[in-house]
């Protein structure tokens, strides 16, 4: 992809629907009232004014209120934006060091942004209306058109360590689409010049900035700006902008090189929505790409394996982020989706083990972790998580035992018993009796429940006597006809 050309200003108004310079309505209001350039008396409003209320000559104009002498003096002793200490941390030292490079006598009577600027590249169409320095190169292609942009920024002022804005400081990155006019032109044209990755300096003038009246109180009128900013990432929705305003009929003719391109673009919206922390959106996002792609129609196995390939690494950040929000049941299918592409597929292995676990299957998780960590053996993740099973097994076990205990460790003959006590028989049939107890407990209708003694060998109804008066429960035996049972009882709180 070619870089694109600077945007000259006036392109830029063309193109946005913008002005660089509002003032003009301004300055005839000043007229009018007999004055003129820097006679022009200036004060601050305590909140805004809604333009539209002002110029609409049928309404009843516009309310405001100005800030007193006091509160405007409060302001000026009080003009720090941001704490002191993060200040220092962000701190541009940059302009004082570049200061000091190759000064020469002429460079004495320069201001500190004019010698910053011979050595910038010019990026505003011949006029120097915004210069660039690099500082980190950054990888891929230049930002395109009206991608949506992700990035970090510090603002000066001439003579200012501290800045007058900075995302870093508000600890909130900038996220904005370009071409939309949501930042001036200037940072605009800056941005626009920059790399994924890439670190620049960049000096704008006024008429490409905030203009002759600035933004008081942080901005004066006519002020040039130093901006540092980040390129974090971008995304070019173009192409699945096109393809989703094409009639269904349209998109059924699209060929799979293009679907995969949407798919991609969908993809990647989806992965910054996730590294933000929004998994429902980014949810939605892999969702669309995933119907992009399973709508294909295939040629031949090479854009099978190309579609598989990537239907593999959606089903898998569907699945995390399931697991994110706590949607364990879809993580599952995503999993086994995944599992149909790459039976092997480690990741959707691990992760369908971690949501078994949260939904207590623990045999199933662990015959998943276990599968993944035979074919990633080194996997640290996967050894974590194998403890962390282990221990909520163990947790749960205990839970279970003390719920029992909890309701009918008030009644009398309670006894609790030792597993040494317990007399040996089969693990199927200790598992089968602990299951059937806990069912019974837990069900307050169920009053009793008898075993078949000619069925039940000597340990195995020593077994589940042990176990029932653990529990709590009254163990006797009676003659029904011809048969003895083993009765099984919930005493009342009365006692036997």
């Amino acid at each position: 992809m070619a870089e694109r050309a600077p945007i000259p200003a006036e392109e830029y108004e063309r193109q946005c629907g913008q002005t660089n310079d509002s003032s003009s309505e301004f300055e005839s209001c000043a007229e009018d009232a007999g004055f003129s350039g820097d006679d022009a008396p200036t004060t601050r409003l305590v909140s805004g004014l809604n333009l539209k209320e002002v110029c609409d000559t049928t309404g009843q104009g516009a309310e405001f209120e100005v800030e007193s002498q006091l509160q405007m003096e409060e302001a000026a002793l009080d003009n720090r934006y941001f704490d002191a200490e993060d200040v220092f941390q962000q701190l541009s030292r940059a302009p004082l060091d570049d200061e000091s490079e190759d000064s020469s006598t002429e460079d004495l009577d320069m201001s500190p942004f004019e010698r910053l600027a011979v050595k910038m590249e010019d990026i505003s169409g011949g006029d120097r209306g915004v210069v660039k320095k690099v500082l980190k190169q950054g990888v891929g292609d230049v930002v395109p058109a009206g991608a949506y942009v992700r990035v970090h920024y510090n603002g000066y002022l001439e003579y200012s360590d501290e800045p007058f804005d900075s995302s870093r400081l508000r600890n909130e990155e900038l996220r904005f689409r370009l071409a939309t006019g949501s930042v001036v032109p200037g940072m605009e044209i800056a941005i626009s010049s920059m790399k994924k990755g890439e670190r620049s300096r960049f000096l704008v003038q006024p008429n490409y900035g905030y203009g002759k009246f600035g933004c008081p109180p942080r901005i004066p009128g006519n002020a040039t700006v130093l901006y540092e900013i980040e390129m974090l990432n971008f995304v070019d929705r173009s192409t699945a902008e096109e393809f989703n305003s094409l009639t269904e009929e349209k998109k059924k003719e699209a060929t799979f090189q293009q679907l995969l391109e949407v798919a991609h673009v969908e993809k990647n919206h989806g992965n910054e929505y996730f590294q933000r922390h929004q998994f429902k959106q980014a949810i939605s996002k892999y969702s669309k790409a995933l119907r992009t792609l399973e709508n294909a129609r295939l040629a031949n196995d090479e854009e099978e394996a190309k579609r598989n390939k990537v239907l593999l690494k959606l089903y898998n950040n569907m699945a995390l982020c399931n697991l994110k929000v706590g949607e364990y049941a879809r993580c599952i299918a995503n999993c086994n989706r995944a599992l149909e592409i790459d039976g092997g597929n480690v990741k959707a292995l691990y992760r369908k083990g971690q949501a078994l676990c949260e939904l207590s299957e623990f045999d199933r998780s662990k015959g998943c972790l276990l599968k993944a960590q035979n074919l990633a053996p080194n996997n640290k993740d996967i050894r974590e998580e194998l403890k962390k099973l282990d221990r909520k097994f163990r947790q749960f076990s205990m839970l279970e035992k003390e719920c029992c205990r909890k309701m009918f460790g008030g009644l009398k003959g309670t006894q609790e018993i030792k597993s040494s006590d317990i007399p040996e028989c089969s693990a199927e049939f200790k598992k089968l009796i602990d299951d059937k107890f806990v069912s019974f407990c837990e069900d307050a209708g169920l009053p009793e429940m008898t075993f078949p003694l000619e069925k039940l060998t000597s340990a195995e109804r020593d077994c589940i006597q042990h176990t029932a008066l653990g529990l709590g429960l009254e163990v006797t035996t009676r003659q029904m006809g011809a048969d003895k049972q083993l009765r099984v009882r919930k005493k009342t709180s009365g006692g036997a």
